[in-house]
């Protein structure tokens, strides 16, 4: 019960960390393309 929490955390956490990896590359591609 304890290792079901435990990757349930980890996995969200995962997700949240490419999540924002993927909005930040994402805004970083369109500053490059003002200038």
């Amino acid at each position: 019960m304890v290792g079901f929490f435990i990757g349930l955390f980890v996995g969200a956490f995962i997700g949240i960390t490419v999540m924002c990896l993927c909005t930040a590359a994402g805004q970083a591609d369109k500053y490059e393309n003002r200038t």
